[in-house]
Parts: structure tokens; sequence; C-alpha cells
């Protein structure tokens, strides 16, 4: 057998070795647990990216203004400018009450306490009577200043010219002039003569006297009544005497009669045979009740309808007579309720077609109540004796009276008609005749309430 051949064996190729070296190769378990940090770092630094300013658009300030300049003002504040001007508006633009130069004359002589007989008109031209040239200066002078605070237009001071409605009117003055008393010359001494004889002196015929002639019967003017003024007297049926005064003061007036009274009975047969109206003062309840009550048979606010139906029928049936009307005694409180006023009206119509409100609220509802029902109605415009405190005496008492007085009588000459209350108290009734009498001529004629009732 030949020989073997040493053959070689190739030689073994070196390994390859990593760049690190001998570093060992990282786990891969390490690489997990610190996996879930570095995601959550870099999502944390991304969003801290995101609020970063850079990263924002940048917003130009001109938009914001532009914004801000645009904001309209709150509606509230137009609201109040509204109703600040419509205040003003009817402040400013009141009208003023204009009488007519004549009825003006008239009351400025009445203010003053002179006689109406003093005037004495023609046409156009108005007389007024004076005692001497300076008063007649003086009552010029206050004249024209009383014309124009009742809104007469002053055309002339000297002579007085004053214009309304009507034209221009020229008012002037006299003093009448005093009769002349001739001065009795002294006579003659007689010269003194002895005495001679006497001789008989034939008889002298003796002649009648002239009957001395008839006084002339003086003519008054007629007047010319151009409004209307109603009296109610209040109270009623606490004084006989008063009740009897005021039945023969001259001229109509109403009785108003609170029921249950001392007197009340005969004080309604009192105004029935003077040919007065007799209305019940029916009781109501006032705003200061408890504090103020109105007395027996009044109506109040938490009674039932039928317990007002039956107080006023016993109200009417204690009477025992058919009444002209009613008007309310107090009532602050309760005639400001439209229901309670319906409910009492509904039952006062079964006994009567007339009520007066004597509007003790400016709030009261009974007047239009009234109408609803289909009543005769009217309401109280003056009230004549709710005195200023400190009017004690009787004549003070009488004045105010006569103030109130005028003051209703302007208001009819205005308006055409008025209505006055007042109560059965002395110094009230003892102003009566001759206020009235002055206000007649005036131009206002005195009538009962029932004829100013619609």
């Amino acid at each position: 057998m030949p020989p073997r051949k040493n053959v070689r064996k190739p030689a073994a190729r070196p390994r390859r070795t990593s760049k690190s070296g001998n570093k060992k190769q990282m786990p891969i378990g390490v690489l997990i647990i610190f996996l879930p940090l570095i995601i959550a770092s870099v999502f944390y630094m991304m969003k801290d990216d995101d609020k970063s300013p850079a990263k924002k658009p940048a917003v130009p300030e001109k938009t914001v203004v532009e914004k801000k300049a645009e904001k309209k003002p709150e509606p509230e504040v137009k609201i109040v400018e509204k109703t600040i001007e419509k205040t003003v508006e009817k402040t400013v633009e009141k009208p003023v009450e204009v009488i007519s130069a004549v009825n003006a004359v008239k009351l400025f002589m009445f203010d003053r306490g002179l006689s109406q007989d003093r005037i004495s008109r023609a046409d156009k031209a108005i007389t007024i009577q004076t005692d001497s040239e300076q008063a007649a200066k003086k009552l010029s002078a206050d004249l024209a200043g009383y014309m124009k605070e009742n809104g007469l237009e002053i055309v002339s001071k000297s002579p007085l010219v004053v214009k309304d409605t009507h034209g221009e009117y020229s008012i002037g003055f006299f003093v009448p002039k005093a009769p002349k008393v001739e001065e009795k010359k002294p006579e003659p001494k007689p010269e003194v003569k002895k005495p001679a004889e006497k001789k008989p002196e034939p008889q002298k015929p003796v002649s009648k006297p002239s009957p001395e002639p008839k006084p002339v019967p003086v003519v008054k003017k007629p007047i010319k009544y151009t409004a209307k003024l109603a009296v109610v007297i209040d109270d009623c049926g606490y004084s006989i005497p008063l009740a009897k005064q005021l039945a023969n003061v001259g001229y109509p007036v109403t009785f108003a009669v609170i029921p249950y009274t001392p007197y009340g009975v005969e004080t309604a047969k009192i105004a029935k045979s003077s040919s007065n109206v007799v209305f019940i003062h029916f009781p109501m309840q006032p705003k200061a009740y408890p504090d103020f009550d109105p007395g027996k048979g009044a109506l109040l606010l938490n009674m039932p309808d039928a317990l007002i139906g039956a107080i006023t029928k016993a109200n009417f049936a204690y009477f025992g007579m058919q009444l002209d009307g009613a008007n309310n005694h107090t009532g602050s409180a309760y005639t400001e309720d439209a229901a309670k006023m319906e409910q009492s009206l509904k039952y006062m119509k079964l006994y009567t077609g007339r009520f007066l409100d004597s509007h003790t609220s400016p709030a009261s509802k009974a007047y239009d109540e009234c109408r609803k029902a289909g009543m005769k109605c009217a309401v109280n415009s003056t009230f004549l004796d709710n005195e200023e405190p400190g009017l004690v005496s009787k004549t003070d008492k009488e004045n105010h009276v006569r103030v109130q007085l005028v003051a209703a009588a302007r208001k009819a000459l205005s308006s055409g008609s008025s209505i006055a209350i007042g109560h059965l108290r002395d110094g009230t009734v003892s102003a009566l005749p001759e206020a009235l009498a002055e206000i007649e001529k005036m131009g206002v004629r005195i009538v009962p309430v029932t004829d100013l009732m619609h």
C-alpha cells in the first residue's frame, strides 16, 4: 500500500469580535424595564412643547382691541334714560287752569272780602267802585298780579287791560263823589224896635203837607250762573240743634247720616221736612282699623258675601224711610278693594240707586265699581273742614271753611261743577249761609248733590 500523504487541515478562521471588545451585551430584560419610563419621558417633553408660547399661534393685539370697541351699552341704561325723559315731560307740560277775566275779578273781590255789588259790567268793560284814589291804585296793582297768577295775559297796566279766551277786557276804578253840602250863611240879627201896638193879623190859609215820595224799590240784577256746586255734610246724627241750624241755611244741602247714632232717625226726618237730600253715611273699614273703629254697621274686609248683604239690609232698615243715596264713612282701606266694593254695591243697589265716593283714599275703586254696577255715581273733590292743627276758635274754623269753599268754587268755575264735603260742626254750619251767598254772586249755583250724579 502506498504510504499516506500528510494532508494539512485548513487553519481555523478567527472569530469576529464586536467593536466593543470584550464588553458583554445588555440583557433584553433590562430594556423592557426601562422602556415605559423612556416613552413617558418623551410624551411629557412633547406635551410641554405644545404648551410653550412658541408653538401657539400668535393672536394679534389689534383683534382684541377691536372686539372691546364693539361692546354695546347695556340695555338697562337705555331704560333708565327713557324713564327720566318721560318724567321731565310730564312735569314741564302740566297745563295751567285759565279762568275768564270776569270770574277772576269776582274771585279777587271775594278773596278780599269786598262785596260783589261794587262790580258793574258793560260788554268788554268792567268797573269797580273804590273808597279812594289811593285804594284804586292799590287794587289795580294787586288785581294785575292776581290775573297774571291765574294765567291771564296783561295787555296794559295803565289802564288795566286783560285778555282771556273771549277777548280783551278793560278794567277801571271809580270813586263816588260825596254830595256837596251848602254852607248856611248866618242870618242877620233883627233890629230891635220899640213894641208897637199889635193888630190882629188875618188868618193864613193852612196848606196841606205834600205827600212824601214813595221809595223806589231796588231791582237786583239777575245772576248769570256758569257753574254748579253741591255741599254734603257728613257725620249727621249726633246733634239735633246743629241739624236744625243746617236745615235753615237757605241753600240746598245733603244730610249724610250715620246709622245707629243717638239722633240718626230724628235728623233724617228734619232733613226730609226741610226738602233736603238724605244719604246714609255707610261705615266702612279704614286703614287705621282696629285702632280707629268706624262704628256699628261697618263693612270689614274679612266679611263674607252673605254677611255684607245682611248688614246692608239692616243699615237701610234702621231709618224706616226711603233714602236718596249713600256715601262711605271712613273706608280708606275698604274702598281700595274692588272686589269688596262690587259685593257691597250689589246689595246697596237694592235700596238706592246712587253712591257718592267720599274719596278718603286716592286709590279708591268705589267710583269705578259704582259705574260698573249701573248706579248714578259721583266723586268728592274738596273737604271743607279738615283743619290744620291750631284752629281752635270758632272764627278761625269759619275762616278755614270759607277758604275751602272758595277753592271748591274755583274748581266748579273751571270744570263746570264740583262737590264739597264738610261735617256737622258748629264752625262749619255757621260759615255756610254767608259764604254760599257770596259764592252764588260769583255765578256758581248751589244745587243738591243728586243733580251732579250721573
